[in-house]
């Protein structure tokens, strides 16, 4: 049998090939063909950035770029502003149980928690409140705190083992709804202001964000359940303002739909969670070996 793509040597090894429609296909190849495929892969492997006005045959590959650090070194206060939000939003509705009404044990507040249908898509991932920009620019313990205050917490999706995957959230309260769902809005608010912020004030805390994501689905070797979603969080942003080529905002969120987070796969024994996270790594790698940050999020970020 011939290499199905030189069509001269004879066929050695069957390699697995994307076609234009993005399905797996099975080829036999050549050696010859076989490297050259495995070369084209290494090298597209490390490619993040796309690269326009090179010569043919030449490309630029960055894996890693470093973080802008804060104003001196701490990220901007919010406290008392998110406090103060809060509060204003709550007043005139019934007051939630505070800590010190309540027994010490925590466990003992008769928690609720609300729907995250109350917001838009965008500020929604896993049926939960996607704050990855509040994560980004280090704001996501002050909200916390100011939470807190008003006896309301947000709490991650999946069980307390895998610490908050994907940075999204389900918000808790103990007093009326509708004072909840108020907050709420405040939180989303909170949200986009972050995303605005890094994307004007912290480019680079962005930009690394999405290069180390995309380095990390192009060539991990094992992936979990809980790292992809970490993973495509930050992506989640980027595609959802076209800043991707290879990669649309609705692609991201079928893998997302698709993601697991029982407790399932961690109740196996290694070797069998080895052989799930070594498949999963093998099936991203190949989705993600196209899929570059694009002319606009260069311009911006790096």
């Amino acid at each position: 049998m011939k290499c199905e793509l030189c069509h001269n040597a004879e066929a050695r090894r069957a390699i697995v090939r994307e076609d234009v429609d993005g399905e797996d296909n099975e080829l036999y190849v050549c050696e010859a063909c076989a490297k050259a495929e495995r070369q084209r892969r290494q090298r597209k492997s490390s490619r993040t950035r796309k690269m326009t006005g090179l010569p043919p045959g030449v490309e630029v590959s960055v894996t890693e770029i470093s973080g802008m650090p804060f104003e001196d070194g701490q990220p901007p206060p919010i406290v008392g502003a998110l406090l103060n939000a809060f509060h204003d939003i709550v007043s005139g509705f019934e007051k939630a149980p505070t800590h010190e009404q309540n027994a010490s044990s925590e466990n003992q507040i008769a928690w609720k928690e609300l729907s995250a249908d109350c917001v838009e898509e965008e500020y929604r991932m896993c049926d939960a409140f996607h704050l990855e920009g509040l994560f980004l620019i280090g704001e996501l313990e002050a909200v916390r705190r100011a939470l807190h205050a008003l006896d309301m917490d947000i709490v991650g999706i999946g069980p307390e083992e895998l610490k908050d995957p994907g940075h999204t959230f389900r918000l808790r309260y103990a007093g009326s709804e509708e004072a909840a769902k108020r907050v709420a809005a405040a939180l989303v608010r909170e949200e986009r202001n972050a995303r605005v912020r890094l994307y004007e004030e912290f480019p680079r805390v962005y930009g690394d964000s999405l290069c180390r994501a995309l380095a990390v689905l192009k060539n991990c070797r094992l992936l979990s359940s809980s790292e992809f979603l970490d993973l495509l969080s930050p992506l989640r942003l980027a595609a959802k303002e076209r800043m991707l080529d290879g990669l649309t905002f609705r692609q991201v969120e079928t893998m997302i739909k698709g993601i697991d987070l029982s407790a399932k796969e961690m109740a196996l024994e290694q070797h069998e969670r080895d052989r799930i996270d070594a498949n999963r790594a093998d099936k991203v790698n190949r989705r993600f070996e196209d899929v570059v940050l694009n002319e606009r999020a260069e311009e911006r970020f790096l």
